[in-house]
């Protein structure tokens, strides 16, 4: 008989004798025990507290077992600054002695403090509301302390790329197909009788994809296969519709399951379908392109850089202040780059104030509008940093002039390593909407906290508190 075991309680059974205690001396000097002593700990526990119990976690002392709040929100900080996964987490949880004084676990005589499961649900109940909360209390205090300069504010956009394919048409309804199937698979568990020639039209969809991916040499074959990949595809969706109308409301759950799945594949193929057919008949790619049948809000952003002249994935408005500390938004409307400053403006007022504006606010030409101008102008912003387009003239001269250029650069190299692997801002692992926004939010949260690590470093603690 198999049974579970609780190996984030129970110690390792082994006899005495097996058993080495080791005594470390951990310096107080450590840069991450100097950033505990520097971080807001009351403030984030507040926000992740508040967080867990909309998650339902017994954080308020019902009945049943507690959420071990005081384990968890030093643990979750922790693996923030590390930017680690759940089970890189368990592991350096078990072997670092710093990573036990830093969460004060360092009396617990336990090897396992909590197993990869638990930390993971832990983070996951967060969301990326919390984690963008959690994010503003650090700039905030880094501003404090004095390493951050609120009075400059520098913006740009870019994009997470999604690790997905090339996203060209094909696919994409493959994509579909594949989803229909397993639909059709959960109703077959749910004893219900999906008939055989609705699953071999999902079958014949991928059997030409097929063809056409491995078969199709002339641009005349491909179209002609495209098209019947399309037509299949349509007839797939009446049948997957004929099927929705048949299960009723009070379905069981893996039922509603099912038909939720192929609702969502009925509601792509309404906007995809005519998408490209627009592509076919114009050869012009449509105005918010469906790229993944999955995730239907990443779309295609034309960057036209040497090498990469489109990126796939969801559009980033990055926010940095003077200093290198940095906030973002996803925006995932048809927003023009025009009005990306005033966006700046508005996430910049989310952390220092709805009345507040920075002194100086840097933007590439693609910001430069007058309309724009005019309402920073409105709205208090000092000198408007936006490089003209063409002809028009600077905004600011002199040595503001020099202060927008550097800001420029400066915001350029932070979304470079904002990218890297260290951060993992860039092809998350994450597969949903919510989870890949938390993922894009936990990344930028990950180099503040370095940010502030670094800064914390080489400065004595004592001292900041006084300047805060």
């Amino acid at each position: 008989m198999n049974e579970q075991e609780n190996i984030t309680l129970e110690v390792q059974k082994t006899s005495r004798e097996e058993e080495q205690m080791v005594s470390i001396l951990v310096p107080t000097n450590h840069p991450l025990l100097k950033l505990k002593e520097a971080l807001p700990w009351e403030e984030i526990t507040e926000v992740m507290v508040k967080q867990w119990r909309k998650a339902g976690k017994n954080v308020d002392g019902k009945r049943g077992q507690a959420w071990p709040i005081v384990l968890y929100v030093p643990l979750l900080v922790l693996m923030m600054i590390k930017h680690f996964h759940s089970r890189q987490m368990e592991e350096y949880m078990a072997e670092s002695v710093v990573a036990r004084v830093f969460i004060g676990w360092q009396e617990q005589t336990q090897f396992q403090v909590r197993d990869h499961a638990n930390i993971a649900r832990a983070m996951q109940a967060l969301g990326a509301e919390a984690i963008e909360q959690i994010n503003a209390l650090i700039i905030k205090k880094a501003v404090e302390y004095g390493f951050g300069n609120k009075e400059v504010l520098s913006a740009d956009t870019t994009a997470q790329e999604l690790p997905i394919g090339y996203p060209n048409e094909p696919g994409i309804l493959k994509g579909i197909a594949q989803r229909c199937l397993r639909a059709f698979g959960q109703l077959k568990k749910a004893t219900i009788t999906v008939a055989t020639e609705v699953v071999e039209k999902a079958k014949t969809v991928l059997k030409l994809v097929k063809e056409h991916h491995l078969f199709a040499k002339t641009i005349e074959e491909k179209q002609q296969l495209l098209n019947n990949i399309i037509g299949q595809t349509e007839d797939l969706m009446v049948s997957s519709t004929q099927i929705i109308e048949s299960i009723g409301v009070g379905a069981k759950s893996l039922q509603q399951s099912a038909v939720k799945k192929l609702k969502e594949m009925v509601e792509v193929t309404k906007i995809l379908i005519p998408q490209i057919q627009y592509w076919i008949n114009t050869a012009k790619v449509a105005t918010g392109k469906i790229l993944h049948s999955g995730i239907t809000q990443a779309k295609a952003i034309v960057r036209n850089k040497n090498g990469k002249l489109v990126e796939f994935g969801f559009k980033y408005l990055i926010n940095k202040i003077k200093g290198g500390y940095v906030f973002g938004t996803m925006i995932l409307d048809t927003t023009h780059e025009t009005l990306m400053p005033l966006q700046a403006l508005a996430d910049y007022r989310k952390i220092f104030g709805e009345k507040s504006a920075p002194q100086i606010l840097v933007y590439d030409r693609g910001g430069h509008a007058s309309n724009t101008i005019k309402k920073l102008t409105k709205q208090g912003v000092g000198k408007i940093g936006i490089q003209p387009k063409g002809k028009a003239q600077w905004l600011v001269s002199g040595q503001d002039r020099q202060i927008v250029k550097s800001e420029r650069g400066k915001t350029e190299g932070i979304i470079g390593t904002l990218k890297s692997p260290k951060y993992g801002f860039n092809f998350p692992k994450q597969r949903n909407l919510l989870s890949l926004r938390a993922s894009g939010q936990l990344s930028i949260l990950s180099l503040n906290l370095n940010t502030l690590l670094k800064d914390v470093s080489n400065q004595r603690v004592s001292a900041l508190k006084k300047v805060a």
